[in-house]
């Protein structure tokens, strides 16, 4: 196990706009330019790089991934990554996910994997809901629905179709 690459492709970002340098996070993104996103590098931020509409003095956000978001010793990039990985190589190919990461062992994959998105009683409920509203999406029989009347005291039914 290495950690040598970024578990990302710099070619799919842009362009620094400044520079045309590739971008590596953290990168500026300025919050009043765009649509597309005017994008810039740190060393073209840092010099005040000024194109047509943009001004050096513009607020801005700074994009970044390098935090953790389910997991201490996991960033956001990583998670991403992870996700990116099980989906091109399979689930259960946890060295193959491992060698695609760069970051991590096959026995950290496949934990972090099992324990936050399989074992996760938050995503096994999202998934059964959704499961459950699949299933009454492809059926051909009501929805029945039961209110009780404020003026009557009584329980109404109440059917809708589809």
């Amino acid at each position: 196990f290495h950690k040598l690459s970024p578990p990302y492709d710099p070619f799919d970002k842009p362009p620094c706009r400044g520079c045309s340098s590739y971008l590596a996070e953290p990168y500026i993104k300025c919050a009043e330019c765009g649509p597309p996103p005017f994008l810039l590098c740190l060393q073209c931020f840092t010099i005040g790089f000024e194109y047509k509409k943009h001004q050096s003095d513009h607020t801005y956000e700074i994009v970044t991934s390098n935090f953790p978001v389910l997991d201490p010793t996991w960033t956001a990039q990583e998670e991403m990554a992870l996700l990116e990985a099980v989906m091109d190589c399979g689930f259960g190919n946890w060295q193959d996910v491992a060698n695609q990461m760069n970051t991590k062992t096959k026995e950290e994959c496949e934990k972090h994997y099992m324990k936050h998105f399989i074992n996760n009683p938050l995503f096994a409920s999202t998934l059964l809901n959704l499961k459950q509203a699949e299933e009454n999406q492809h059926s051909d029989t009501a929805i029945p629905f039961y209110c009780k009347s404020p003026w009557q005291g009584q329980r109404q039914h109440f059917t809708f179709p589809d």
